[in-house]
């Protein structure tokens, strides 16, 4: 994981959270679902919250990455 530079668990939770929300996204124009319905709610949800968080969680591992490394040197 180190060759892709997910060196702590911010980046590495904050990828995952990215990636999930972006699967959500996808199912949610795949499926298009009433919006009245629960999945669409749900799809919604999940592609909005994974996305934002997940980028929140991956901006925080980059910094906490820059901060160690200019530590080190």
């Amino acid at each position: 994981m180190s060759r892709l530079g997910l060196t702590n668990s911010y980046l590495k939770c904050g990828l995952l959270l990215i990636v999930s929300g972006l699967v959500c996204a996808v199912a949610l124009v795949a499926a298009m679902p009433k919006p009245s319905s629960t999945a669409f709610q749900l799809l919604l949800w999940g592609a909005q919250g994974g996305f934002l968080s997940g980028l929140v969680l991956y901006v925080i591992g980059r910094i906490v990455h820059v901060t160690r490394q200019s530590r080190r040197a």
